[in-house]
């Protein structure tokens, strides 16, 4: 059993997180302010401290196209062969994508012939059953649910449930698909809402890619548009269509569009110029093509995500919604901008919200956290709180603390094998430092991922 600490979070204050909790939940802001104070002063948390960190599971930037673009060997049996990036495929008898075969006529729809005439049906028969518009909630990553709602007019969707469906249409009858996030434009501030007109835009997209047996080769469906691209005849990845971007050769490309391509809204809205969006504006939002390295959102609806950002000349790195784990976050793509430029430093580690995380990459090295200080504190206690995850606490195995103390690195904990726990108190012999630094070896995580650090935030404080 983990080790109490009567005076870390003793029971009125966990009452009052567990209080926040609900009342934030509740949406009961003006009961929030009246609840009490506690002195407690997290060194971790002063303006002026910067967390910095070694790498970050939910966010890859890679310039290996082959890692991204693998092949598939098997697609009923989601057998591919991704490169250094982990590829999770769907099992095509999980009980949702058997209950979607059996309640839309998948197969029907889709008909015989190749991958990509079959795919292409079942897109413009995805966009006909209803009309682009803002969902009333996020839902889940589940086509079953969303067509069903779709279907009998309940609710509308966005491009990324479009695409989410089509992608489980597919698993569903043997073929692998996967979901591309696009972003015209990175940057680092923006008015939410104002992402189209920003200078420049900054607006995304979601489209799906599916493999094709015959072609060998991925290529790119956008259901939301109903509409996909080709070169002397042979439909495009997502990739592909970037390179045409940003090499300026989109005039050899040419723009397939189905019979609901025109049809985008709920509102009846249409498009200035029709042909110019579709041969111009469109094809701009392949500015950045980031890959979801995995389809298997209805096994583990939960789990971290590993987005692969391609990067070239024209493309430089970004960062995942401000470099989290990617877990539990159906608002994961659109209708606001996720991705940013590139940096190491996370302040959602140091934000005071035990349900969101950060995990380094499963590289077999060592992984590390660092938090520098707004200036010389005396220190005596590190908590370190470990993430939540089908049933487990992902307490590392090994690791340990160091400080910065008179401008020297020195270890203050070495943890070996610590118990389970959700979270764990480390009292230090008091010392002024100017940083604090978590270390893990490799190897030294949890069990089921021991060359993944798993941390959902560090808190520091001064001596008893």
């Amino acid at each position: 059993m983990a080790e109490e600490h009567d005076d870390y979070r003793n029971l009125n204050e966990r009452l009052f997180e567990w209080r926040r909790e609900i009342l934030g939940r509740m949406a009961r802001w003006d009961e929030l302010a009246t609840l009490p104070t506690f002195p407690r002063v997290d060194l971790a948390r002063e303006p002026g401290t910067r967390v910095r960190v070694d790498s970050f599971l939910g966010t890859v930037n890679t310039d290996r196209v082959a890692d991204v673009y693998f092949p598939v060997v098997d697609a009923a049996k989601g057998r591919c062969e991704p490169g250094a990036i982990p590829f999770a495929t769907e099992a095509v008898d999980q009980p949702t994508l058997v209950e979607l075969r059996e309640r839309f006529p998948l197969a029907e729809v889709a008909g015989t012939g190749d991958d990509v005439s079959r795919a292409v049906r079942l897109r413009d028969w995805i966009k006909s059953l209803f009309p682009h518009h803002t969902p009333y909630r996020m839902p889940e990553w589940n086509a079953l649910l969303i067509l069903d709602r779709g279907s009998r007019g309940v609710e509308r969707f966005i491009c990324v449930h479009y695409s989410v469906s089509l992608v489980q249409c597919c698993l569903a009858l043997g073929m692998q698909a996967r979901m591309i996030n696009l972003h015209r434009s990175i940057a680092d501030n923006y008015v939410i809402g104002d992402e189209a007109t920003a200078d420049p835009p900054v607006d995304e997209h979601v489209v799906a890619e599916v493999w094709s047996a015959e072609l060998g080769k991925w290529f790119m469906l956008d259901v939301d548009f109903d509409c996909h691209y080709e070169r002397d005849g042979v439909p495009l990845s997502a990739w592909e269509l970037h390179q045409a971007y940003v090499a300026g050769e989109l005039a050899s490309v040419r723009c397939r569009r189905g019979p609901y391509s025109a049809s985008f809204n709920a509102y009846g809205e249409t498009l200035d110029d029709e042909e110019g969006f579709f041969e111009r504006t469109l094809p701009s939002y392949y500015a950045h093509v980031s890959v979801l390295m995995r389809n298997d959102f209805l096994a583990d609806p939960d789990g971290p995500v590993t987005v692969a950002h391609l990067v070239d000349a024209d493309t430089g790195p970004v960062r995942w919604h401000r470099g989290s784990d990617l877990r539990l976050q159906p608002h994961l793509l659109g209708p606001v901008v996720v991705a940013e430029p590139y940096r190491d430093d996370v302040t959602l580690l140091t934000d005071g919200n035990l349900r969101t995380g950060w995990a380094s990459d499963e590289d077999d090295v060592e992984h590390w956290v660092e938090v520098t200080l707004a200036g010389p504190r005396l220190l005596g206690r590190v908590v370190l709180h470990w993430p939540e995850y089908r049933m487990y606490y992902r307490t590392s195995a090994c690791y340990r603390i160091e400080a910065c103390v008179a401008g020297a690195w020195t270890t203050l904990v070495s943890a070996e094998q610590p118990v389970e726990a959700p979270y764990t108190v480390h009292d230090v012999d008091a010392a002024v430092v100017t940083a604090v630094r978590l270390v893990q070896p490799a190897g030294g995580g949890f069990r089921e991922h021991p060359q993944r650090l798993w941390l959902n935030q560090i808190e520091l404080y001064g001596p008893r």
